[in-house]
């Protein structure tokens, strides 16, 4: 009956390879330390095992023998179903959060999207109130942004996007949320900032965007600019009214000169 716990030592040497595959999607924290202890006591297993035959008594099988034989058989067996079957799952959970991930990412720019905008600005709103918190959304536009469309080609725009948007990310604060509005309009979350504080901020980003000109693939460069709008969650007001202040601003900002950024305030 060597045979049972020999096939039992295969199929544990089977059962790391989804233990390794699962340890590769599940790619930090503690979940992933505990994937890796169990791949180490498993080989501890196939140690303890492939020792059980070393000091196996020689002779005919006998009844403890048997029963001990069968429930290491048994217990491989049930380790490699539940590996498999944890793979099966574990990658089943990737994929759906990957398909989500995407759902609210914007595959040009890798911010946000307008679907997430929603999402988080409720949320944000409901903190504020709660709590007692500012909250304020910048709102910004690249400036001339269809000569550079007609002039350089969509390609190019696409990489001015690309470029701005890594900016935002940069230059914001880690609380900031960049999100892309639309075309080539990106909105900013500030939560627990007044509006003269977001419009600070926002002033801060499109002297950075100014002084940060594009490397185009020639190796020459394209300098662009961004005119932005500055708006406060009103005391009675929705996020919308506040998207839409923030709107105002912007184009009162482009209809000024551009470069520049407006608050709401200002406008009044």
């Amino acid at each position: 009956m060597e045979i049972l716990v020999a096939i039992g030592i295969v199929f544990l040497a089977l059962s790391l390879w989804p233990i390794r595959r699962i340890i590769q999607l599940v790619r930090g924290g503690s979940l992933r330390r505990q994937w890796i202890a169990l791949g180490v006591l498993i080989v501890g297993f196939i140690i303890g095992y492939a020792a059980f035959l070393a000091v196996r008594p020689s002779g005919g099988p006998t009844l403890i023998t048997l029963i001990v034989e069968t429930i290491l058989f048994g217990g491989s067996i049930f380790v490699f179903i539940v590996t498999r079957l944890s793979l099966t799952t574990t990658t089943d959970v990737v994929r759906i959060a990957s398909l989500e991930r995407d759902a609210l990412v914007d595959p040009l720019t890798g911010v946000f999207n307008r679907r997430y905008l929603t999402m988080k600005l409720d949320e944000e709103v409901s903190r504020a109130r709660r709590e007692g918190h500012p909250l304020a959304t910048l709102m910004f536009d690249v400036d001339h942004f269809k000569h550079v469309n007609d002039v350089y080609g969509h390609a190019i725009g696409d990489l001015v996007l690309r470029h701005i948007s890594s900016l935002l990310v940069q230059k914001a604060r880690l609380s900031d949320t960049v999100i892309r509005y639309g075309g080539e309009e990106f909105v900013i979350i500030a939560p627990n900032s007044s509006e003269a504080e977001a419009a600070a901020l926002g002033m801060r980003l499109i002297e950075e965007i100014a002084m940060a000109p594009v490397s185009l693939p020639d190796g020459e460069t394209l300098s662009v600019t961004a005119s932005g709008g500055a708006a406060a969650l009103p005391t009675q007001g929705t996020a919308e009214m506040m998207l839409r202040d923030a709107d105002h601003a912007l184009y009162r900002a482009k209809r000024e000169g551009r470069n520049r950024l407006l608050a709401a305030s200002q406008l009044s």
